[in-house]
């Protein structure tokens, strides 16, 4: 972006901002530890936050969830200096006087910096354009409804997706609904969830970018709503180390111009061959992923079965068991077939989570890899012999396995490069050093509010 395209575009931001009463500007970027950071402007510097943008140390790249780490390394240190520039055409006015934008990082340059997040899942997306695939995302998020101190709720009404959990909490699931909508967010449903005190937003798909800044979007509104009313929401994998813990599933959906490739194909469960391709292709890779989607410190305590967390690397129709969850176009739905990565968890980055399904997906069509045959029961109760036999391993729940096979991976630093790998690993090897004596319990209540907003 030019100098003189982000001074119009800001101008007119601007103006439409203060008549809409906002006076504060905050743009975000989420970190290699799915932490989200912020700096604010006064509306007034809505230009110069977009070109040339503010400075940020490079270790951003490199905070982590305990509130104290920095992993640093040789790109990411106390020399040096990038800028963070807003998009100014995913500008939101939200409620009370502020207004949202995701940001990115840039060098003084202004070239891309290689360990954004953002510009990874950009560059993916441009990929996918590029093959003539159009994806769309949508994003699920799953939270737990906390005192402000972190501490658990009362539990006397609820029960498991229940009514009795809507009426107790209405005044925050009508806030949120409001000031979604207010913000142009689109939320599809808003439900209780299994473990009480638990809820789960699905949200409107989009393009894969604009699909992860609305669910940014969606953390805040959620958060802010949460505090108007008392509250806390807590967006750790597993909150309490005796619950099933909080997923934050991706769906996506792949066409061309020749239509869908979900449905309406010649293959199973009614895809094309190169849908066929593309879920193969997420699932051969799903193992060395599994440290982006899943990979933070508490994130192995929910990958159990019975968790619906997806434990076993396998797909199925409708299957809340298998890690990869496909779901059939139904008539008269909104939305056609879809797939479902179901271990994706709060903690990680939701920019590189889509780069990586949606990148693996690219890879698996391009490579023709062929699809694993269909696990149509619960593949815990298959017996290890017949497990074996079909191909269906069992996801680790060690975090330092987890993240020495991200490592490793030829194939997810070549899907998203060196920059993002590393950084991802770094981060989440610091955190194991620092807390690998800590027991489940202990675990759950130091990072119960690490991604918390």
């Amino acid at each position: 972006m030019t100098a003189m395209t982000a001074t119009a575009l800001a101008a007119a931001a601007i103006a439409q901002l203060e008549a809409e009463g906002v006076d504060t500007v905050i743009g975000t970027v989420i970190n290699p530890a799915g932490l989200a950071l912020a700096k604010t402007v006064p509306v007034r510097r809505t230009n110069t936050f977009a070109y040339p943008g503010l400075g940020a140390s490079p270790t951003w790249h490199g905070f982590a969830v305990d509130q104290s780490g920095i992993a640093f390394s040789d790109e990411v240190g106390v020399i040096g200096d990038q800028r963070l520039r807003i998009d100014l055409s995913a500008l939101r006015a939200i409620v009370d006087g502020l207004a949202w934008a995701p940001a990115a990082f840039f060098e003084q340059d202004g070239a891309p910096v290689a360990a954004c997040t953002r510009g990874t899942l950009a560059r993916i997306e441009t990929a996918l354009e590029e093959a003539g695939i159009e994806a769309m995302v949508g994003h699920e998020i799953e939270f737990l409804v906390v005192n402000p101190d972190g501490t658990q709720r009362p539990s006397t009404m609820w029960a498991q997706y229940g009514l009795a959990g809507v009426l107790e909490y209405e005044h925050f699931v009508r806030d949120v609904n409001a000031s979604a909508t207010a913000a142009g967010v689109g939320i599809e449903q808003f439900h209780p969830e299994y473990y009480a005190n638990q809820f789960e937003i699905s949200l409107t798909p989009h393009s894969p970018v604009t699909a992860a800044d609305q669910l940014v979007l969606a953390r805040i509104i959620i958060g802010r709503a949460a505090r108007r009313h008392g509250l806390r929401v807590s967006l750790s994998p597993t909150p309490f180390a005796d619950n099933v813990g909080c997923g934050a599933h991706q769906h996506f959906s792949l066409s061309t111009a020749e239509g869908p490739m979900f449905s309406e194909g010649a293959g199973a469960a009614a895809m094309t061959t190169a849908g066929e391709g593309a879920v193969a292709g997420v699932l051969r890779g799903l193992r060395e992923a599994q440290g982006i989607l899943c990979g933070s410190i508490v994130s192995g305590l929910r990958m159990r079965p019975g968790n619906w967390a997806g434990a076993y690397a396998c797909w199925g129709t409708e299957n809340r068991e298998a890690a990869v969850r496909f779901v059939k176009h139904v008539p008269g739905a909104a939305y056609g077939g879809n797939v479902e990565v179901k271990i994706v968890d709060p903690s990680a980055n939701p920019y590189l989570a889509s780069a990586a399904i949606l990148g693996l997906a690219l890879d698996g069509i391009q490579r023709k890899v062929s699809l694993p045959q269909e696990t149509v029961v619960d593949p815990a109760k298959l017996s290890d012999a017949d497990r074996d036999r079909a191909g269906i391993l069992r996801l680790p729940d060690d975090p330092r396995e987890v993240i020495t096979a991200l490592d490793n991976s030829e194939t997810m630093r070549r899907v998203l490069g060196d920059a993002s790998i590393d950084a991802v690993v770094a981060v989440r090897k610091l955190m194991q050093e620092r807390y690998t004596d800590l027991n489940p319990e202990q675990l759950a209540n130091k990072f119960r509010m690490a991604w918390s907003l």
